[in-house]
C-alpha cells in the first residue's frame, strides 16, 4: 500500500499524533469535542476510514449528528445532513476484543485482561470527502 503523507497534529499542550494530511482538521477536531480517534487514514483502497478507540466516542458523535439533524430537519426538512451522510454513504464496522497487556513473565507474550473493547470504524469513498467535512464542520463546529 502507498504511504501517505502524514503530519503531525497537537491535540494539547502534552498530546500530539501524526495523521494523514487531508484529514487533520477532522481529526483535531474530534480531539475538540472529546471524541478520541485511534486510527484515519485518507485513501485506504478508495475509502476514507476513520476508527474510534471506544464506543461511547461512537455513540457521542451519533448523537451529536442526530440532534443536529432534527434541528435543521425542522427548518428545511429537504436540507441533507450529517445524519443523512452518515446513514446514505457510510459504511460502519464493529470490531472488538479483549485488553491486552505485556505478560510481566514473558516479554514476548501478552496477557488478557477480561476487559471487552469495543472500536467503530467508518468509511466512505474517498470522493465524498469534501461533503462530508463541510457537514463534519456545521455540526462539531470549533468554538
Amino acid at each position: 500500500m502507498e504511504e501517505h503523507k502524514q503530519v503531525e497534529i497537537k491535540i494539547d499542550d502534552e498530546f500530539t499524533i501524526r495523521v494523514d494530511k487531508g484529514m487533520e482538521d477532522i481529526i483535531k477536531n474530534f480531539f475538540h469535542w472529546k471524541i478520541e480517534t485511534c486510527n484515519c487514514c485518507i485513501d485506504y483502497k478508495g475509502l476514507v476510514w476513520i476508527e474510534f478507540c471506544d464506543f461511547e466516542d461512537w455513540k457521542k458523535f451519533l448523537q451529536l449528528a442526530l440532534r443536529n439533524n432534527i434541528e435543521i430537519k425542522c427548518m428545511d426538512h429537504k436540507k441533507n445532513t450529517l445524519w443523512d451522510f452518515l446513514q446514505e454513504k457510510v459504511k460502519v464496522k464493529l470490531v472488538y476484543d479483549e485488553e491486552l497487556i505485556e505478560d510481566p513473565n514473558n516479554a514476548n507474550m501478552v496477557l488478557g485482561t477480561g476487559v471487552l473493547i469495543i472500536c467503530v470504524g467508518l468509511t466512505f469513498p474517498k470522493e465524498f470527502i469534501d461533503e462530508f467535512k463541510k457537514l463534519f464542520f456545521e455540526v462539531l463546529k470549533l468554538e
